[in-house]
Formats: structure tokens, C-alpha cells, sequence
């Protein structure tokens, strides 16, 4: 993964601030932490993770909430798992509309009527709640399914001085090619700032490439979704 002080030191060039004196390197480190959080936030998929994930006893589930990186929403379900060490995969595990379930089988959610078990064979996800999703059969609190979760990395921080720009050695969080419009975004916000100077133009162009590169203006949840790739409207 890039390091955070490679784009400083690509940034250096570009913004004519190699003492970083104008732009220090705690702020910089700061806006290339927003520059992460941005991209992940219009492409959850672009920093990911294949998590197994225990499950509660009844229908409803979390992903969980606790941990570096951090997760933030559920992109997709894969299988079953049998045992994790060593890890053994199960059974498939299919996305379906809630819509379907609840025409078929009115008392899902009901285990008097729908006998909970550890397997799992459908998951139902709502973009609109990204933490939680549902399970059918109503797990029985001993299943454990495989997730791929988009996730929130350890921000860059300084290891040692806050001046020395070898303290910034620590990666982004993001893998290449993402490293271009973290740069893009962290010369936006230091120009953005440097109004002495009438950058404000300057700033808006690095913005620009910014936002085409990582496709701000696509609607990348519905595209990441489970709901999507089961080709449902």
C-alpha cells in the first residue's frame, strides 16, 4: 500500500513546500486521512475485507462494530462456515428480497413456524441499514457465515516527531491506484486554505481529478450491494 509519506513528499513538488512550512505534516497527514475516508464513503468496495461473522439467535444480524480497521457496511455474503481453524467453508448463501420471503413465507421471522437453524441459505440487505441484515432460516446463535465487509482503516498518524517526515512512513489504507487521487485531494485542501495566493482555481482542478478518478458522481452503493448482484430492480 502507498505510505503516507510518499504523497507528502509527491505533494512536496506541487504545491512548492518542501520545508512544509506553509502546509505542516500533521495537517497534511489529516487531509489525506479525509482524502481515505472520502473515496471509501463513494466506493465502499475500495478498501475491503473477508470477515467471518457469528450469528445471533433469530433472523435479524450485525455486522460487527468493534476492531481496526473499522467496519462500516456489509457489500456481500459468500458461504457458510463450517469451522474457522482450520477455516472450512460451507454451503452457499444466496441474496433474496425481502419482498420474496415475505410473500412466500409470512412467518419467517416466526420460529414457531420456521425451525432455526446453524446453516444459513439466504440473506436479505437493505442499503438503507448498512450495519444490520437479516438471515433466513432464523439462525439458531451457533452459525457463523463469511462476509466481505467495506472497512474503515487505522488512520495515518505520525510514529514518532510530528515535524520529520519520516514519521509518516505508515500506508494510506488504500491500495494502488488510489494513491493519485488521495494526492489529488490532499493538494485540494492545502490550496484550498491558501487564499493569499488566489489558488482557489488550482484547488478546484485538483478536485476535479479527484472526483472523476474515484467516480464520485456514480452510485456505487447500489452497484456494491447484494441486492444487485442477485439482479433484482
Amino acid at each position: 500500500m502507498p505510505a503516507g509519506k510518499e504523497i507528502i513528499e509527491r505533494a512536496d513538488g506541487l504545491l512548492s513546500d518542501a520545508d512544509h512550512t506553509r502546509w505542516p505534516l500533521a495537517e497534511r497527514a489529516d487531509w489525506i486521512n479525509e482524502a481515505v475516508r472520502a473515496i471509501i464513503l463513494a466506493k465502499p468496495s475500495a478498501s475491503s475485507q473477508t470477515t467471518v461473522i457469528a450469528l445471533n439467535a433469530g433472523t435479524l444480524q450485525a455486522i460487527p462494530q468493534t476492531g481496526t480497521p473499522t467496519p462500516l457496511r456489509l457489500i456481500d455474503v459468500v458461504r457458510n462456515i463450517i469451522s474457522e481453524s482450520p477455516l472450512t467453508g460451507g454451503a452457499a448463501i444466496t441474496p433474496v428480497g425481502r419482498n420474496i420471503l415475505d410473500a412466500q413465507e409470512p412467518h419467517w421471522h416466526d420460529e414457531r413456524y420456521i425451525r432455526q437453524r446453524k446453516a444459513v441459505t439466504h440473506v436479505i440487505f437493505d442499503e438503507d441499514n448498512p450495519l444490520q441484515f437479516y438471515v433466513y432460516p432464523g439462525n439458531d446463535g451457533t452459525g457463523k457465515i463469511e462476509g466481505i465487509m467495506s472497512v474503515l482503516p487505522a488512520p495515518l498518524t505520525a510514529s514518532g516527531d510530528a515535524s520529520s517526515i519520516d514519521s509518516y512512513a505508515g500506508d494510506i489504507g488504500l491500495p494502488e491506484p488510489y494513491s493519485v487521487p488521495v494526492l489529488d485531494y490532499l493538494c485540494y485542501r492545502c490550496l484550498l486554505k491558501d487564499d493569499l495566493h488566489g489558488a482557489p482555481a488550482r484547488a478546484m482542478n485538483h478536485y476535479q481529478r479527484f472526483a472523476e478518478a474515484v467516480g464520485i458522481k456514480i452510485q456505487v452503493e447500489g452497484a456494491t450491494s447484494p441486492n444487485a448482484r442477485r439482479g433484482a430492480p
